[in-house]
């Protein structure tokens, strides 16, 4: 018997798993339908939004990594992705469908009481007070328990039953990025969630802080496991502290083929004060 939360609830229904999209599909055809325009301020619209931006990032990172006429020269690993890996990261994208789900759950529940004039935040473009509160929720919450939560995975029975799976491939792509349980996933979606819910909750969320946040998000994360180095030694030389901020796919590479390595996923600046 599988461990909990170590396989997902929809693994039998193959690409039919998009069907699971059509509750939040009907809500904006429904509000469209009743405003008679595009629902520009739907929660509903931006869950859908957000997967498709989302999930072209990671899918141009990958294209990106395969035109080798580029990036030959710059592959950390200059291996191909074998078909085996191919076949095992086919559904990538189960994360993205888990957040979804997760905030139509909240939109649909008494929970999004908890977050009073939303629409109206959403409405905003721009509120330089909500990046604040998401920066500092990110270094002073996300980074630490993001980074423990990783150390934990990579332990015992952890990591056979949550994290081995992750380690399958031999060469990073983007697509490795979205390849998890639903444990990694969530604990995914606590670190990346936190500091968008505390800008949000203070009254100072925003849609651009929304897009801006996930967008950079997805966009690191790709560019570590693109297994292409795209940032030139001599920025790193030029801007020492850059290095504590940023992790590349080097970084990455070094944490697949270590089971003791730190959160590779998060600031380097947790790797150097952890000694790891």
């Amino acid at each position: 018997m599988a461990a909990p939360l170590s396989t997902w609830p929809w693994a039998s229904l193959g690409s039919y798993k998009y069907l699971l999209y059509g509750p939040v599909v009907w809500k904006v055809a429904e509000e469209w339908r009743e405003q008679g325009a595009p629902p520009v301020g739907s929660c509903w619209l931006h869950l859908l939004l957000l997967f498709v931006v989302r999930g072209l990032t990671y899918q141009l990172w990958f294209s990106y990594g395969n035109m080798l006429f580029f990036t030959r020269r710059r592959r950390v690993v200059a291996d191909a992705v074998d078909f085996r890996q191919v076949d095992a990261e086919w559904d990538w994208d189960n994360f993205l469908l888990l957040q979804t789900l997760m905030g139509a759950t909240v939109l649909s529940s008494p929970a999004r009481l908890l977050l009073p004039g939303l629409k109206q935040q959403l409405l905003c473009m721009w509120d330089p007070r909500g990046w604040a509160i998401a920066m500092l929720l990110h270094v002073a919450f996300s980074e630490p328990v993001f980074y423990w939560a990783h150390r934990a995975l990579h332990q015992g029975p952890l990591f056979s039953h949550y994290h081995a799976a992750h380690h399958f491939a031999h060469v990073t792509t983007p697509l490795t990025a979205g390849f998890g349980t639903p444990v990694e996933c969530l604990l995914m979606t606590l670190a990346m969630g936190v500091p968008l819910a505390g800008a949000f909750l203070m009254g100072a969320g925003s849609v651009g802080l929304v897009y801006g946040h996930a967008i950079a998000f997805d966009y690191l994360r790709s560019m570590g496991y693109s297994n292409v180095e795209v940032i030139p030694p001599g920025v790193f030389q030029a801007f020492p502290p850059l290095r504590y901020l940023l992790y590349t796919p080097t970084g990455e590479t070094g944490d697949k083929h270590a089971f003791n390595a730190a959160l590779i996923h998060g600031t380097p600046n947790w790797l150097l004060q952890k000694g790891t």
